[in-house]
């Protein structure tokens, strides 16, 4: 019976690498993940599907939808959860956003970091609107992506696809707490594309995340070049891909 596994991270796992040596053909997300694979292996590039939202939405659309201004906006988030880590380095960052008012947030706090998140900001002096939104979970995802300029988050797998399918500029913040340090590898992709830029956990703080986002906003010009590399690596029709390797291995091709 053939077989077909779909690794949507940069770092195979291993069950897929154990399949691979029995003659499974591997869909990879990214070419980067094939020298991870064992010599030999079937290996095809297909990308991860994604849904149409990501593809379609334009920017000026969405951010009047939004209510946002001309100001460039930044949007964060640290999964449905919440990272912890991200949303203190966060409310550092929107403490000294406000006070400087050049830039607009959207940042999703997570369903378990919500409160805590307010917490935080009520003890900084921080005041939502005017540009500042915190939400416990973003739900028009596709929408606060193609509105914004960049892009504040972890590096799981499918932000790998979405972030090159909106073309979007990222300041990525892989997870230490994943299986073989996936996140990172995944964050390779588009960094060493100078595409994004990484900043590991062990790293974060609200100096550092405030420097990064600075230094982007301020440079338009790189901002741009980051987001016609991004999109260089973007994979639009990944679900076709897959049903013509699934149809072939079928005999239906």
């Amino acid at each position: 019976i053939p077989t077909i596994v779909h690794e949507s991270n940069a770092f195979p796992g291993v069950t897929v690498k154990l399949l691979a040596k029995e003659g499974a053909t591997v869909l990879l997300c990214s070419e980067d993940a094939r020298k991870h694979l064992p010599a030999g292996c079937e290996a095809i590039v297909t990308g991860n599907p994604l849904r149409g939202d990501f593809l379609t939405l334009d920017k000026a659309v969405s951010r009047k939808e939004l209510g946002v201004d001309e100001r460039p906006l930044v949007l964060s988030f640290g999964g449905s959860l919440g990272a912890a880590h991200i949303n203190e380095a966060m409310a550092g960052v929107l403490a000294r956003s406000q006070k400087e008012g050049r830039l607009q947030h959207i940042h999703g706090t997570g369903q378990v970091g919500y409160k805590p998140m307010l917490a935080m900001l009520d003890e900084q002096g921080v005041t939502l609107g005017n540009g500042i939104t915190v939400r416990e979970y973003i739900d028009d995802m596709p929408r606060c992506m193609a509105a914004a300029d960049l892009v504040i988050c972890r590096c799981g797998a499918m932000t790998l696809s979405e972030l090159p399918a909106a073309g979007k500029p990222s300041i990525l913040i892989p997870s230490p707490y994943v299986a073989e340090n996936h996140q990172f590898h995944n964050a390779m992709v588009l960094v060493n594309r100078q595409a994004a830029v990484c900043i590991e956990e062990k790293d974060l703080s609200a100096d550092s995340l405030w420097e990064a986002i600075g230094q982007l906003t301020a440079d338009p010009q790189k901002l741009a070049t980051m987001a016609d590399n991004v999109r260089r690596a973007a994979i639009l029709d990944a679900d076709e891909r897959i049903y013509r390797v699934v149809a072939e291995k079928m005999g239906l091709a």
